[in-house]
């Protein structure tokens, strides 16, 4: 975890979000997410967001206070999923969460992970009820047009490109500020919204197309979270790709994909970590 939490830092990332969808929350117990955290904020000095994603509210309750309790304002804020459809039962837990936390909530808005798709207007209305709501991560489909609504209707909150950059430029076209993406190439991504910043559109565009593709094959459900760690794994920055059930291991049959992607099994030691660089 401390090697990659520095990995991403290094290529360009400017804040870590851990124990998010792809970090295989649900079959960690409280100490093993701790574990996570504590590491991640001992990694280095970009914010460090937690995720709160189980699908019992109850249980969220319990998780973010113990995480408050442990960590406090250390923690820059929380990701949260969209739950529910109803907008008044969204912002009530909402605000109940942030009075727990007291930290910044980043609303994760993924229909295809949690199976709840809400509204726009709804959207908007849990939000505009909970002042504490920071960012929305936009990965309802299709993300361009949601961002393109949601930018006229909460100009105040900041709206994340998601998906792995897939649709990076088309985002950051409607009115994205942020992208997050946890493929095994951030640094492409990183590249890709300098140059947009910079006015370079055409350039931002050629390089999220030159892994376009390896994007697509990162994310996609069901294989997603084993490709992932296998390609750190082949850059030597995991030691094992192994997954917690009920997440699908990787697979015989994935070796030649991977490896058309241009991810290796050149057998390599993993990287030395932070504290180990000499050796």
């Amino acid at each position: 975890m401390r090697r990659y939490c520095h990995a991403v830092v290094e290529r360009g990332c400017g804040a870590l979000v851990v124990l998010g969808v792809i970090g295989e929350p649900d079959t960690l117990d409280a100490a093993e997410k701790h574990q996570v955290v504590r590491t991640a904020l001992e990694s280095g000095d970009v914010p460090v967001y937690a995720g709160l994603m189980t699908a019992d509210p109850r249980r969220r309750l319990a998780d973010a206070a113990a995480l408050n309790r442990a960590f406090g304002r250390d923690i820059a804020g929380y990701l949260v999923p969209v739950d529910t459809p109803n907008a008044a039962m969204l912002a009530g837990r909402l605000c109940e969460l942030q009075r727990v936390v007291q930290r910044p909530l980043v609303v994760q808005d993924y229909p295809a992970s949690t199976g709840v798709s809400i509204a726009v207007p709804d959207l908007v209305r849990a939000v505009r009820d909970c002042p504490e709501v920071t960012a929305i991560k936009c990965e309802a489909a299709p993300t361009f047009d949601r961002i393109r609504a949601l930018g006229a209707l909460v100009p105040d909150v900041a709206l994340i490109s998601g998906l792995g950059g897939l649709s990076l430029l088309d985002d950051l076209a409607q009115g994205a500020t942020i992208a997050a993406c946890g493929i095994s190439r951030p640094e492409v991504i990183a590249r890709a919204v300098q140059r947009w910043c910079r006015g370079d559109d055409a350039g931002a565009r050629q390089l999220v197309n030159s892994i376009g593709t390896t994007i697509g094959f990162e994310i996609q459900a069901g294989t997603s979270i084993a490709i992932r760690k296998e390609h750190w794994r082949r850059q030597g920055v995991l030691s094992t790709a192994v997954v917690r059930p009920p997440t699908r291991p990787y697979e015989a049959y994935l070796q030649s994909l991977s490896e058309a992607h241009g991810f290796v099994d050149s057998g390599q030691r993993t990287l030395p970590g932070p504290t180990d660089r000499s050796q």
